[in-house]
């Protein structure tokens, strides 16, 4: 049974180190009024988190569809749309402009099922 006590040891930690397979989530911090390069594709976001310093703030997103399929870029105040894309193709990218109050933001994919795989992120707006 000591025999045992180190192997389980080993065992245990490897199995620990295998958690999600969730990538790792970059962040961008920009102050108020610089714009913001979002790249997508299936299924992620990147950066999947923005901070922006200096708000409210009109905070200029561009959305690089680097994907194979369609993909959109919605910017939600709960559950309330309150600026982003439409859907566009594969290879192509597309800016808007989001006027914006400090506070918690999410973003979303809403083609299809993209936001249940995972293609979401959040905004965060500083004073």
């Amino acid at each position: 049974m000591r025999r045992l006590l180190p192997v389980l040891w080993v065992v245990l930690a490897a199995l620990a180190g295998c958690g999600g397979d969730d990538p790792p989530t970059r962040t961008v911090r920009v102050g108020a009024g610089e714009p913001v390069r979002v790249s997508g594709s299936e299924y992620t976001f990147d950066p999947g988190r923005i901070i922006v310093a200096g708000g409210p703030a009109r905070l200029r997103v561009t959305l690089d569809n680097q994907g194979d399929l369609a993909h959109n870029i919605k910017v939600l105040d709960g559950d309330a749309e309150i600026g982003g894309l439409s859907s566009f193709p594969a290879g192509e990218e597309r800016t808007t402009t989001v006027a914006v109050e400090p506070g918690r933001y999410r973003l979303v994919c809403t083609v299809a099922d993209h936001e249940e795989l995972g293609m979401e992120g959040e905004l965060e707006v500083r004073p």
